[in-house]
């Protein structure tokens, strides 16, 4: 038995070591990917808890969350980050909150030519603005 364990034949399991050693293989790139941080697409600070604080309607200061989300920009922009989906949009319904249809309509337009998918909300957002600008123009 023990001339056995010390010959030169092949494994009686050819298959059964195969596995276990492509097995290994997987496990430690596995273990090696799980470390590593994956890098986020977008620059996302403090967009998501603001939209949220919006929604709810505890964020009633328009004025800061236009300074934190333009302090938003500036981060993204040094860290060469790109802004997430409805970034602008949300700004844009900040400065339309603040009166300042202009640059609503400037950073509407910015949502669009970043995300082509978002063209037809935004398209009636800046349909219903500029009527809205209209109006009282006629009126007096």
């Amino acid at each position: 038995m023990s001339s056995l364990m010390f010959s030169n034949k092949a494994p009686r399991c050819p298959r059964l070591w195969r596995g276990l050693r492509w097995a290994g293989i997987c496990l430690s790139v596995g273990v090696l990917t799980a470390c590593a941080q994956p890098k986020s697409l977008y620059s996302w600070d403090s967009y998501q808890p603001m939209v949220y604080a919006y929604l709810q309607e505890e964020g009633e200061d328009y004025a800061a969350q236009v300074q934190t989300l333009e302090e938003n920009i500036e981060s993204a922009r040094a860290t060469d980050q790109a802004l997430p989906p409805g970034f602008r949009a949300h700004l844009g319904l900040l400065y339309l909150k603040l009166g300042d249809g202009a640059k609503a309509v400037e950073q509407w337009e910015g949502e669009k030519n970043a995300f082509p998918e978002s063209s037809p909300f935004m398209n009636f957002l800046l349909r219903h603005t500029t009527a809205q600008a209209d109006v009282p123009a006629q009126a007096q």
